[in-house]
């Protein structure tokens, strides 16, 4: 593939100076570098041919080059958007911009009908700009995205929170497939416990299991019906006395967190965590609906704190397990991590509320403790032993 041809060939043909608006202000609204993006198609297929990882690195290269041609014809249009020498034609009327719109306060009537035009073309130029450099930056700091290779669907209860965003651990990510479906991208590099972790961190944003999609249909579904049943909101559910006893789910609805994305971009990115076996034991527990498992899970997963970290951290003479658990207890309840939040119900005399997730299990956590957790720590430990 001769790119500096090809990409000679558009910028010819693609002029800087007029914007032709073919479906009206659709076309402005939705403006995108078509030649450009069909050039991304021919190397998109030109990739996919190759199966070796190496391989397909070698396409980075063109996909920068393309990019950056893209990213300086924009500027080019938008610079004369800007100076208003562009030409826009056919002109809209101001009907069908306050019809597209559907509000008339966006319309500016102390100015004319064309200046509103270049000001809205300037936005969706502005719009497309970026978009351009979303994809420069992953290039140049996450080129895994553009030569991993989809290997599996991703099953379970999604909220979509994350449709515009590409989730990074190692070299390995997820992606929405454009219709909604996540997708786990590899690479032949890729280990079995770097695809684990980020599904278990996918599961964590989620705060519900997930699988991967099996040959077996009738599988999927069972999987995916019985992990619908599964959230976050258990950890507060089966701390109230009466839950199993009565017929009412209270709390039934978690807001998932918007995460702070990398450098502001469509990114969230995690580096390789040094425990990544913390992850698959959280999993586990997540997976469990009963008080007594769910407390055998979240048992190894201080087990496992317990042995590769307090232990070598502090080389305690003397070891007792309340002194573990009370440390990562006080580090629990310090920890400020980015806020979770339900809709309380309370009585039948209170109105619902907004509480933050994370706060009501520090107060169930403290009242736990308070209560004589120590006094009662050892017959745990061997109830739990015994499960196992």
């Amino acid at each position: 593939m001769n790119i500096r041809d090809r990409i000679k060939a558009i910028d010819d043909e693609y002029s800087e100076n007029e914007i032709f608006l073919e479906h009206g202000l659709l076309s402005l609204m939705l403006y995108e570098s078509i030649q450009y993006k069909k050039l991304i198609v021919d190397i998109n297929i030109e990739r996919d041919k190759c199966t070796a990882t190496e391989d397909r690195k070698r396409f980075i290269y063109l996909y920068k080059q393309v990019y950056f041609a893209q990213r300086k014809k924009l500027k080019a249009i938008l610079a004369g958007i800007e100076d208003r020498t562009a030409v826009i034609f056919p002109e809209p009327s101001k009907k069908d911009m306050i019809r597209l719109w559907g509000d008339i306060r966006q319309y500016d009537d102390s100015i004319s009908n064309a200046e509103n035009i270049y000001r809205y073309a300037a936005a969706c130029i502005r719009r497309a700009l970026g978009d351009t450099e979303e994809e420069v930056y992953i290039l140049r700091y996450y080129p895994s995205v553009y030569y991993n290779y989809p290997e599996s669907y991703i099953g379970g209860e999604f909220y979509y929170r994350y449709e515009n965003e590409v989730i990074i651990y190692n070299k390995v990510n997820i992606l929405i497939d454009g219709m909604h479906h996540f997708k786990l991208y590899v690479n032949d590099e890729t280990s079995i416990l770097d695809k684990r972790s980020i599904l278990n961190v996918f599961a964590f944003l989620n705060g519900c299991p997930n699988f991967e999609f099996l040959n077996n249909t009738h599988v999927n579904q069972k999987l995916n019906d019985l992990y619908q049943s599964f959230d976050l909101l258990d950890c507060i559910r089966l701390r109230h006395p009466n839950y199993l006893k009565s017929d009412v789910e209270k709390p039934i609805y978690l807001e998932l967190p918007i995460l702070k994305n990398k450098c502001g971009r469509k990114i969230i990115a995690f580096n390789k965590m040094t425990h990544e076996g913390i992850l698959d034991l959280y999993y586990a527990a997540l997976k469990q609906f009963k008080p007594l498992p769910r407390c055998v899970f979240l048992y190894r997963v201080f087990e496992y704190a317990e042995a590769n970290h307090y232990k070598i951290q502090f080389n305690p003479a003397q070891y007792k397990p309340e002194d573990t658990i009370e440390y990562y207890l006080n580090l629990a309840l310090n920890y400020n991590p980015n806020p979770l939040y339900y809709i309380g119900f309370g009585s039948k005399k209170a109105k619902p509320r907004l509480c933050n997730f994370f706060t009501a299990l520090k107060l169930e956590a403290k009242k736990y403790w308070l209560n004589g957790l120590l006094l009662r720590f050892c017959p745990i430990r061997r109830q739990v032993k015994s499960y196992i």
